[in-house]
């Protein structure tokens, strides 16, 4: 049975707009930020050390038995005679009763004697916290996030190549099961066909007692299934996702299970290369966002790096370094800002953090309601927050003594901010959120870690991408001069691919800095 066809894929959209898994705000979802996969793996070494402490109690029970059982010569009356001549012994006469009578009664009481009940107790109250399935799903859709939005070889991602790293991790065969499955259930039958095909070609795993076979017949159908719709979509449009999962299971009855075998094996036997190669060519063309995040911005030219000694008088004597990232709309870096003392100070003072979420607009309309990290607002005047504070003031100016406060992030991994403006627009930042504050004039982001892969933040119309650099900070103004919206300052935040991305945020507003601000100089 022939069933070569071209592989296409969809716009990262297709899996936010099947991804409303979130049900509740106020639960913390560890897979919103790093700092709450933390938190699970504190989960899973308690588990595993009590689950250690289980198998002891097991291995200990089990030399027990053992030792009573070398006790007992059971060789030695093997056959009849052999048995009449062993018992003709009266220290074998008396033991043997003895031991009916007293030992075995007793071996029974210590075999169904609970072994390990506090560690099962405490295994028991541990797993009442585990990951939901709001964290599952988000996990998978961060996954997806990463493999869409950098144009990874699915190949690639599950032996642990990402983008110009190699991991000595993988995903096990149970891994590419759950991705799998989660892309047939949104929709993306392009990618849930290579990752079924990753699965079934894997060797099988250990534990198939305990876990299950995941290879079972189940997959190679979903396998068939997968690529019979995926031709659908191809051919037929316009049919309802309904109708098509219709036909294609009318299909399914009649085959018979040497035909879907050999269907199967037809699948599996294509080139991974060139099947990926027909799943690149159907894809649409990146977004600018997406460009930017692979780092396919041109590169920019006449900027320069130079120090700051100007702003205030305290710069004369310890000027900031500052890197021009764009002339207009205006962008700068500055360097080595936070330092790690303060870092650390910063995390502290944010022991519980909420979820931080974007409701709203985005610039094209499209609702969106989503976690994107783990915030904290840090409004207590401490010593922290008055240097802070400081040093916005000697790199930008303003005056910060009516909205002192700052937001503290982690994001997850995956984990993303779609593209948004900080000035009041649609539902996301409301003129009553901001009040007499005035309308955010410009923002400022601390990073405060490194991120190896992943986590830039992108201005796709002016075509930039900044890369966290820990210690570092980036200002840009989201206002003209005379205070209306400048939607060049569109930006987003690239999925985190590997690493912890801690952010240090504060919006500037307009009404405190009336009087204050000085109007751009035209570039020349």
């Amino acid at each position: 049975m022939k069933c070569h066809l071209a592989i296409i894929s969809f716009l990262i959209v297709v899996y936010e707009n099947n991804a409303n898994f979130v049900k509740d705000y106020d639960t913390e979802y560890y897979s919103s930020s790093v700092q709450g996969l933390l938190k699970l793996l504190e989960v899973e070494d308690e588990l595993v050390i009590n689950l250690t402490g289980f198998a002891d109690a097991l291995q200990k029970k089990l030399e027990t038995l053992q030792m009573f059982l070398r006790t007992i010569d059971s060789a030695a009356h093997a056959t009849e005679k052999g048995r009449e001549e062993y018992i003709s012994n009266p220290m074998r006469a008396l033991g043997l009763i003895r031991r009916l009578r007293q030992d075995w009664p007793q071996l029974e009481i210590f075999t169904k004697a609970e072994v390990g009940k506090d560690q099962l107790e405490t295994m028991t109250t541990l797993l009442d916290i585990v990951p939901t399935n709001e964290d599952m799903d988000a996990s998978l859709l961060g996954i997806s996030r990463i493999e869409l939005t950098y144009d990874l070889n699915p190949m690639d991602v599950a032996e642990g190549r990402l983008r110009d790293m190699q991991f000595n991790t993988t995903f096990n065969t149970r891994d590419c099961l759950a991705i799998a499955n989660h892309k047939y259930e949104i929709g993306d039958y392009a990618r849930a066909l290579i990752w079924y095909r990753i699965a079934l070609k894997r060797q099988p795993e250990p534990n198939t007692e305990l876990f299950g076979q995941p290879l079972d017949d189940a997959v190679r159908q979903n396998l068939f299934k997968t690529h019979m719709l995926l031709a659908m979509q191809i051919l037929q449009a316009s049919m309802n996702p309904e109708e098509a999962h219709e036909k294609v299971n009318d299909i399914f009855k009649t085959l018979s299970s040497t035909d879907l075998d050999s269907y199967v094996n037809e699948l599996l036997n294509q080139d991974d290369d060139q099947l990926f190669m027909e799943l690149q060519s159907m894809q649409p063309i990146a977004t600018p966002e997406f460009v930017g995040c692979r780092g396919h911005f041109p590169k920019r030219h006449n900027l320069s790096c130079r120090y700051n000694f100007t702003t205030t008088p305290f710069l004369r004597l310890a000027p900031l370094k500052l890197e021009e990232i764009n002339h207009d709309p205006y962008v700068v870096m500055y360097h080595n800002v936070i330092y790690d003392s303060e870092i650390e100070e910063m995390k502290r003072l944010s022991p519980q953090m909420q979820n931080g979420y974007i409701h709203g607009y985005k610039a094209n309309q499209t609702k969106v309601t989503d976690i994107a990290a783990r915030v904290n607002w840090l409004v207590e005047n401490t010593p922290f927050l008055e240097r802070m504070n400081q040093r916005i003031t000697d790199m930008t100016g303003f005056d910060l003594k009516e909205f002192p406060s700052v937001q503290v992030a982690n994001f997850g991994i995956g984990n993303n901010f779609e593209a948004h403006y900080d000035y009041i627009f649609g539902k996301r930042v409301r003129k009553e959120d901001v009040g007499d504050l005035g309308d955010r004039l410009a923002s400022i982001i601390f990073y405060s870690s490194d991120v190896p892969l992943g986590g830039a933040t992108v201005f796709p119309d002016i075509q930039v991408a900044v890369q966290p650099q820990k210690g570092n900070s980036l200002l840009w103004y989201n206002l003209f001069d005379d205070g209306t919206p400048d939607p060049r300052s569109l930006h987003s935040v690239c999925p985190v691919v590997v690493g912890s991305r801690w952010t240090l945020t504060k919006w500037l507003h307009t009404s405190p800095q009336m009087f204050i601000k000085r109007c751009t100089r035209p570039v020349k």
